[in-house]
């Protein structure tokens, strides 16, 4: 069992670094023709492109959702820091208690037409 877990985890990887070069080849020949186009409309003619950067990708692939997890959970905690740190500077207004109104009686009308329902204030 211990063998088979084995080359199940190798061949996820060989198969991980194949996608991974394929998609860093594509990118080259992507960028190497929209460098050709770019030099055409500059009327520079079909002149040959060199690839760019001149050395090869290089792709770092870390797998691990840890640091994002523990950099996503930093930068809460200091937002929440910060807030409470600046919620202290400002000086809080003292909002005055809502006005007591008194109570209105008043008579609605309800008309059902054709379209719909009609509501109004009845008139005495």
């Amino acid at each position: 069992m211990q063998d088979a877990a084995k080359e199940v985890y190798r061949s996820k990887k060989r198969w991980r670094g194949l996608v991974a070069n394929v998609w860093a080849h594509d990118l080259v020949e992507r960028l190497k023709i929209r460098r050709k186009m770019m030099a055409k409309d500059c009327g520079l003619g079909d002149v040959e492109v060199g690839t760019y950067p001149s050395h090869p990708a290089t792709i770092i692939n870390q797998g691990s959702m840890l640091s994002p997890i523990l950099m996503g959970l930093g930068l809460l905690g200091g937002g929440v820091i910060g807030g409470m740190g600046l919620s202290g500077l400002f000086d809080r207004v003292a909002v005055p208690p809502p006005a007591k109104s008194s109570p209105m009686e008043f008579d609605l009308e309800i008309i059902g037409t054709d379209g719909g329902i009609k509501a109004s204030v009845a008139e005495d």
